[in-house]
């Protein structure tokens, strides 16, 4: 019973903050449709090739590399679940969001406990980050799910990571727990895993130098340990980040004015916007864009701080509680200074909205109010009254999250993103992010030049063909959308795009080099036979064994760890009392 209530208390929690997911069948906005569009193109490649695509076809273009650059783990793994339970892309979609919620309180539950917390008080900081205004706002508000997803499983990966190193051997529960959110942080949003990685990093780092018992815990084989999970799971995403690093740089997302974007959103990001207990909107009052940082908790630890330095400085945990409240400074410092984003290298400088650091503030003031909450608990009675001043920052939290929820528009109807067979776009039309601007842009001016357009039905096992009947050196323009690294044309070459992003062909002879013999006559009529595929690089080929290697690994790491578990309860139960 004692176990069974702080569970019940966290499922009625989640289930209040998605009650509009849950009970409606709202889209809250574009890019939950979207999304959920791109779960079923995925589960739909998948199921036509039996393995994971790197392209979006859709009215408009085919070939699109939309899962070389972008949540390509994710997306394939719900979309093999969701043919698994009979195409439910819309179902499966919601119960990504419910697992990230889980992903998220449970991490934090378990290193609550791990710091020596009751039941209780462990559920503490995780309360405290998924109400936060900006969680919320990344689920209902920017329908992020590759970047929520990314953001939840980071306290799950932390402890699952922690109790892996400090354990004796290898266990199948944390294991499993480690390598799979391992594997999800990987594969959902690049951006989150170099930000996300680099302050885990710093903070071990510091952890490290400042806390001299926190090196004890650290030994060969406990690293090894943790190389051996940590080091796979983020290779399983290797068949498409390898190539999200080769060819990123020909983008149009890498050559746009991010930093013009970044400078343009930073008022989102201002004092007024962000210390404040309101959760209305940063730019439209009454909305569900909410950015307003957990100020109760942060105000907690202020005061817990002076209360948890009277044990003195060598007390590892007050040192630890230093760290963690220097990198929540930092974090908010950096998500309101746009020269110190800017100034760093490309990979981070490129985030486009300052107010994706938000998550790493979230991250640190629940980090704090945890240590904060070890100390206080452990320290003479007043010390631990200043605990339960946390009951009216939960509940306040609580409420807010509630009116926040409860204020989320719930128009629209999110099944339209797959009412139909032909799939039709419930977003923009075009998708420019992933253009290959490698290619010259190259406009026709006769008004009406050849085209060709490969239908998406007939993109099948993404290989198509056209019979057209044009001359050598001709140049045709197409709704392929995807530059040479992506795709192999046969019969023709990629010479360009076109302004919406189709690639332009040239025509090219059934022998290479081939021109009619001067004074010659024409012939009526040229026939050439194009044909596009998926294209084999080196990048592609080489991320694709690597991740099958990481897969394969994997699967006799937890065969081995499952009979090794069940002879050692096999042993037990000879051994035991009769």
């Amino acid at each position: 019973m004692r176990a069974a209530l702080p569970l019940a208390a966290a499922t009625l929690l989640i289930v209040a903050l998605s009650w509009p997911m849950l009970f409606t069948r709202g889209e809250f906005n574009p890019d939950w449709t979207l999304r959920i569009w791109f779960l079923w193109k995925e589960s739909l490649g998948i199921r036509e090739t039996g393995v994971p695509t790197f392209f979006l076809n859709y009215s408009r273009g085919v070939f699109y590399p939309e899962f070389a650059f972008y949540g390509g783990t994710l997306y394939a793994l719900l979309g093999a679940l969701s043919l698994i339970v009979g195409n439910a892309p819309i179902e499966i979609y919601v119960l990504s969001y419910l697992l990230g919620f889980a992903a998220a309180y449970g991490g934090w539950y378990w290193l609550g406990r791990m710091a020596g917390l009751g039941r209780w008080w462990a559920q503490v900081p995780g309360v405290i980050f998924i109400t936060a205004s900006y969680y919320l706002t990344l689920i209902y508000a920017r329908g992020d799910q590759p970047e929520f997803l990314a953001v939840s499983v980071m306290p799950l990966l932390i402890a699952a990571g922690l109790s892996v190193l400090r354990a004796e051997r290898l266990r199948f529960w944390p294991a499993l727990a480690l390598a799979l959110s391992g594997v999800i942080f990987g594969g959902s949003h690049n951006l989150t895993l170099i930000w996300g990685s680099t302050l885990i990093v710093l903070t071990a780092a510091l952890a490290l130098v400042c806390i001299p018992q926190a090196r004890s815990l650290v030994t060969r084989r406990g690293l090894a340990r943790l190389a051996c999970l940590l080091v796979p799971s983020l290779l399983v995403s290797a068949w498409y980040l390898l190539p999200a690093v080769a060819y990123e740089s020909h983008t149009h997302i890498s050559r746009e004015s991010w930093s013009l974007t970044l400078i343009g959103t930073m008022p989102l990001v201002a004092a007024a916007v962000l210390f404040t207990l309101s959760r209305a909107s940063a730019s439209t009052p009454g909305a569900d864009f909410a950015l307003s940082l957990p100020i109760l908790a942060m105000a907690w630890s202020l005061v817990a701080i002076p209360l948890c330095l009277r044990r003195g400085l060598r007390e590892p945990w007050v040192r630890l509680l230093l760290i963690c409240a220097a990198m929540t400074v930092l974090a908010t410092i950096v998500m309101t200074h746009a020269g110190l984003i800017l100034a760093l290298p490309r990979p981070y400088a490129i985030l486009q909205y300052a107010y994706r650091l938000e998550s790493y503030v979230m991250l640190c003031v629940s980090a704090t109010v945890l240590v904060g909450l070890r100390l206080v608990q452990r320290d003479s009675a007043r010390p631990r009254l200043w605990a339960w001043a946390l009951v009216a920052v939960l509940a306040v939290g609580f409420v807010g999250a509630i009116q926040q929820v409860d204020a989320i528009p719930t128009s629209g109807n999110r099944a339209k993103a797959v009412a139909y067979t032909g799939g039709p776009v419930p977003h923009p039309e075009t998708f420019p992010d992933y253009l290959d601007l490698a290619l010259p842009l190259l406009v026709d001016q006769r008004g009406n030049p050849p085209e060709v357009n490969f239908p998406e039905a007939a993109v099948r096992t993404y290989h198509a063909s056209a019979t057209l009947h044009l001359p050598p050196r001709e140049l045709v323009y197409s709704n392929i959308a995807a530059g040479p690294e992506f795709v192999h044309v046969s019969g023709a070459r990629i010479v360009g795009i076109d302004h919406e992003g189709g690639d332009v062909l040239e025509i090219g002879p059934s022998v290479a080099g081939a021109q009619p013999t001067p004074g010659a006559a024409r012939p009526p009529t040229w026939t050439e036979h194009v044909s596009v595929s998926a294209a084999d690089g080196l990048p592609i080929v080489a991320g694709r064994f690597i991740s099958l290697a990481a897969l394969a690994f994997f699967v006799g790491l937890f065969v081995w760890l499952g009979v090794r578990g069940l002879r050692r309860r096999q042993d037990r139960g000879a051994n035991g009392p009769p």
